[in-house]
């Protein structure tokens, strides 16, 4: 480990890392999440679990060993696996009802980096960490990346994409959304998050495109992976899990009102989605499921929903967030817990395996990344994922953006579908296109 001493933000550090192969930031954005970001680049390895078999899970775990951080290392990541687990991954991991002809790409991609450089949000100061875990030198690891943080980063390009267009229209997304209530009202499933996809064209390197988004879109979970096959750019505000020793705990949102430029709308808009009881039933559901998923993997009695509505403030939309705490029982790691709790049950549903059939059955293509996870694994086991909602797949120049809204019994299919209106117009903004 070597103190770089301060560095300019991680994002705009990254051009000078732009040449190594499978570049990656995490960026904390605004509030709490928000002290701490990382760039890493060059891993030691990469895991990849494909539809086609195996367990991208047993790679993980192979990677937990003994914190061998510096003790003076300040920061809670310091190396270990930074990558995506596709929503998809559910089709490997539980017995579906769906028919086979749409088989999903991958499941899971790692970089395992033996060298993260770390900066304090708070004070500019930076740090280098490395490993000699994967076998390589941590000297030269260090003053590699020294040498980088050196140079000038390159000035910023303005992105700008055209020519959206979506796989579901209004009438297509509000017949699926009648087809839900269908089910609902047969007692087949109380909740199914439905989604429709945006695509357009997008030439900027997805580097670019990721500075410019999270620039002008801030969010707790700014990211960007380079997967080989596919990059993601993620602007999240949804924490998924988190795992630091036995503590774990888990953010759902669920419940949306678009923001007003009017002060007193705005307010107004944050008050009616508090007192919302169909969006806090629709909220309550979910922690259900998520106190379902905790239970998997958690000491019995441990897991509690300590925070319940807790209305957020995002820069198009106010969300409706709650807390779910728990312990892991002795033997599970944060491996098992992601393992229980993936995909998210509020981008699924409830009860959770049914809802994802309907998912598979309504939406015209498999979901991919979108409303998977990014996540960081270090190597002493800590866990931090967030879900990949507001995330951008970006493949030769093109980029799709998946929105969504949970449909309950009493919901209004023309105002479902504003409210993935309303969620995708920043991001297409942030990038000056508009849907």
């Amino acid at each position: 480990m070597a103190a770089a001493g301060a560095v300019p933000p991680l994002r705009e550090c990254a051009s000078s890392f732009d040449d190594l192969p499978h570049l990656a930031v995490l960026d904390g954005g605004p509030g709490a999440n928000g002290r701490w970001t990382y760039l890493a680049a060059d891993p030691a390895q990469c895991l990849v679990w494909d539809a086609d078999g195996g367990d991208g899970f047993a790679g993980l775990q192979a990677l937990l060993g003994p914190d061998d951080r510096h003790p003076n290392w300040p920061a809670p990541f310091s190396g270990g696996a930074i990558g995506y687990l596709a929503y998809d991954a559910v089709f490997g991991l539980e017995r579906l009802r769906v028919p086979p002809s749409r088989a999903p790409a991958g499941y899971l991609w790692a970089g395992v980096y033996d060298r993260v450089i770390a900066r304090d949000e708070a004070t500019g100061q930076g740090w280098v960490a490395a490993t000699s875990r994967c076998g390589r030198d941590p000297a030269q690891l260090v003053n590699g990346a020294r040498a980088r943080l050196a140079a000038t980063p390159a000035g910023p390009r303005e992105v700008r994409a055209s020519g959206v267009a979506t796989n579901l229209d209004r009438a297509a997304y509000g017949h699926r959304v009648r087809r839900i209530l269908d089910y609902i009202a047969a007692g087949d499933c109380y909740q199914v998050n439905l989604a429709r996809r945006l695509r357009f064209e997008c030439q900027a390197s997805s580097l670019e495109v990721y500075r410019q988004l999270v620039d002008r879109h801030p969010a707790p979970f700014g990211a960007l992976i380079r997967a080989g096959s596919i990059d993601v750019v993620s602007a999240s505000p949804e924490m998924f899990i988190r795992s630091a020793g036995r503590r774990v705990v888990a953010r759902p949102i669920k419940g949306t009102r678009p923001r007003s430029h009017d002060p007193a709308e705005d307010l107004r808009r944050a008050r009616a989605l508090r007192t919302s009881a169909k969006d806090r039933a629709e909220n309550v559901m979910i922690v259900d499921v998520m106190r379902n998923d905790f239970g998997r993997v958690c000491t019995p009695g441990s897991v509690r929903a300590p925070i319940l509505w807790s209305v957020e403030p995002h820069p198009t939309v106010w969300q409706l967030v709650s807390v779910i705490r728990g312990e892991l029982a002795e033997g599970a790691t944060s491996v098992d817990l992601l393992r229980a709790c993936a995909p998210s049950g509020s981008v699924t549903g409830a009860p959770k395996l049914r809802a994802i059939e309907i998912i598979d059955e309504l939406e015209p293509e498999r979901r991919s990344v979108y409303c998977g996870s990014v996540f960081r694994l270090g190597f002493d086991g800590a866990l931090a994922a967030s879900v990949a909602i507001r995330t951008l797949q970006l493949v030769d120049g093109r980029a799709s953006l998946d929105v969504g809204a949970g449909i309950v019994a009493d919901s209004d299919p023309d105002l479902e579908f504003d409210e993935t209106v309303a969620k995708a117009r920043g991001i297409l903004a942030a990038l000056g296109t508009r849907e």
